[in-house]
């Protein structure tokens, strides 16, 4: 949690005022396909990234109208250190009571790891991503050769959020005004 979420919000802290200052910016928040699906034995990986995406999300609405634009990028497997830093239990004979469920670890960092893409793939999409003129990014970006099904929940839950942004009335409030502060005629 502190690196994957805490990290980000002080960054974030860090650099709003002056983004809201200027009135532009952009927050790429940085997250995972398991920010939206869950994998056995990652539960406390996926709850900081689950957390990284609500709070990411947020800011895409409460931001918007001060022209400043928050992004997700959510990439799926790609080789990285990661997969050699799984701690395993210490007390070996409790794991042993888990029965087939003490194996999931070592099998999903070894599907992971089988089928992970070539880093170079998000450094290219973030690069694509920051390029995008302001006020025409897409809120979450799933960058993996491999689907996962994000694709379809993330089609779905846009969907779903747009609903309740108008259900709310929070639909103009939330939009990205591009050039223009609030306030002004």
């Amino acid at each position: 949690m502190d690196t994957n979420f805490l990290g980000p919000v002080r960054v974030n802290r860090a650099v709003l005022p002056h983004m809201r200052r200027q009135r532009s910016g952009l927050l790429m928040h940085i997250s995972s396909g398991a920010g939206r699906l869950v994998l056995p034995a990652a539960g406390f990986y996926c709850a900081s990234k689950f957390a990284l995406e609500a709070l990411a999300e947020s800011y895409s609405y409460e931001l918007a109208a001060q022209g400043i634009e928050s992004v997700i990028v959510e990439p799926g497997a790609y080789e990285t250190p990661v997969f050699g830093n799984t701690e395993t239990a210490a007390d070996e004979a409790r794991t042993d009571t888990y029965g087939a469920v003490k194996q999931f670890p070592a099998k999903v960092n070894a599907a992971l790891s089988s089928g992970a893409g070539n880093p170079q793939e998000v450094a290219e999409a973030v690069l694509r991503i920051i390029e995008t003129p302001a006020g025409e990014k897409q809120l979450r970006y799933f960058v993996s050769s491999q689907n996962f099904g994000l694709d379809e929940i993330n089609a779905l839950s846009n969907r779903v959020q747009t609903g309740v942004l108008e259900a709310f009335g929070l639909t103009a409030d939330t939009k990205f005004l591009k050039g223009k502060a609030v306030g002004s005629a």
